[in-house]
């Protein structure tokens, strides 16, 4: 590997480029004296000492204490697990502290998302947050990264479906083939990925060849939007699957099966109705009161 690419990787953790720099040299050189270390790379040896104090303060190198202080890079296995814990760490205390801070709020606005890395992790969260019911419209490269989310979701009792365009197995999940896969697929430049979960959050993209740009993408927790495109989706799917048992010959009682299983994916009582449904007869009796209030001070009501 170049060493441009090496020190690029310790960057990318948090390392600068001269504490990256100075900790490859020293798992090809070591031990050895910040003279030399500064010596070997180029650098002025007061910012090579510098970096080589802040490798030790971060656990990436150890030093020995005789009478010409040499220092060791530490394992690139030991390095990488220590920080992984650390990170970890951080993160436990970073989300505590910012869920003391978080204050939910009514939201129906639509958000862009940028990056293809930034809209499966949003598919991802709302896997992870789903309580009754995902539903889902998924080209294969999507459909295989965000496969051990929707098996989660499902093993934990959500009503998951899932319209594919190949052959998907995914235990616990409702998984229909679309009949026009090949020719929807090849047709379409990209893949998408489009999401409702518990008819309260929902996330349209399309993602370009391979997952690695966005062509388009959204998503929003606007509760009657996000309502509305569950039953369109839900819809959508079974459509698909009573149309393919049709084309197969199938008996009535297989449709009837396939119709109790989109009463249980429609999900009446998902999280997402019955906020909407709240939200707005709260609505509706705060403004009763007020027409009370008025009529009781001898005022008009509006």
């Amino acid at each position: 590997m170049p060493r441009a690419e090496t020190t690029q990787h310790l960057v990318d953790l948090g390392f600068n480029g001269l504490e990256a720099e100075v900790y490859a040299f020293l798992l090809r050189e070591a031990p050895a004296t910040g003279y030399r270390v500064a010596r070997a790379i180029g650098k002025p040896a007061a910012n090579t000492y510098k970096a080589i104090e802040a490798l030790v303060e971060k656990g990436a190198a150890l030093v020995d204490e005789g009478e010409s202080r040499r220092y060791r890079a530490v394992r690139p296995e030991e390095l990488l697990s220590r920080l992984e814990r650390s990170f970890h760490e951080k993160r436990s205390r970073a989300l505590a502290a910012l869920r003391k801070v978080n204050r939910e709020s009514v939201d129906d606005r639509v958000y862009q998302l940028r990056s293809a890395e930034q809209v499966l992790e949003r598919a991802r969260r709302m896997l992870a947050r789903a309580r009754r019911v995902a539903l889902l419209d998924l080209f294969p490269g999507v459909a295989d990264a965000l496969r051990p989310e929707i098996a989660a979701a499902a093993a934990r009792g959500v009503a998951v479906a899932v319209k594919a365009y190949r052959p998907l197995a995914l235990r616990g999940a409702t998984v229909v083939v679309h009949a026009g896969e090949p020719d929807i697929v090849a047709r379409w430049p990209g893949e998408w990925l489009n999401a409702v979960v518990d008819g309260s959050e929902h996330l349209l993209a399309l993602l370009a060849p391979g997952g690695k740009a966005v062509h388009h993408a959204i998503w929003s927790g606007g509760a009657y939007v996000s309502w509305v495109y569950h039953c369109a989706l839900v819809s959508e799917i079974f459509f698909a699957e009573i149309e393919t048992k049709i084309a197969e010959g199938a008996p009535a009682v297989a449709l009837k099966k396939t119709l109790s299983s989109y009463r249980r994916h429609m999900a009446s009582d998902a999280p997402g109705y019955r906020t909407l449904v709240a939200r707005f007869a709260v609505g509706e009796e705060e403004q009763e009161k007020k027409k009370n209030n008025k009529k009781s001070e001898g005022g008009r009501p509006s």
